[in-house]
């Protein structure tokens, strides 16, 4: 097979492939999604929490309970958090205030003990 053909072939079945996938924002229609998770009795940061926004966007806290997330799509969307042991994960957030592009959204997710 020539090189110009296997060039045609490998350009046509990127197309087809990406035709096929979920729409993706334009570059300028991203957030950013930042913030801490905390224990609800003493106020002070949980370290090792994970904040999952949309399902597929992550980040594990640091030693203050601080998180950032980027190249968040705008629109709607959802996160929810696993806690680390000794507390209880709380239900899912699936409708908070749509992400507008460039914002730079905080949020604090208080955490209970088991």
């Amino acid at each position: 097979m020539g090189v110009s053909r296997i060039a045609f072939l490998t350009v046509g079945c990127g197309l087809a492939l990406a035709a096929c996938g979920p729409d993706i924002p334009a570059a300028g229609d991203y957030a950013t999604v930042s913030g801490q998770v905390t224990d609800a009795a003493s106020g002070a940061g949980v370290a090792g929490a994970t904040v999952t926004v949309n399902v597929i966007l992550s980040a594990t806290t640091d030693a203050s309970g601080a998180f950032r997330i980027v190249s968040v799509p705008t629109g709607s969307w959802e996160y929810a958090v696993v806690a680390p042991q000794g507390y209880i994960s709380p239900a899912p957030v699936d409708n908070p205030p749509p992400l507008t592009p460039g914002e730079a959204r905080t949020v604090t997710i208080a955490l209970t003990h088991r």
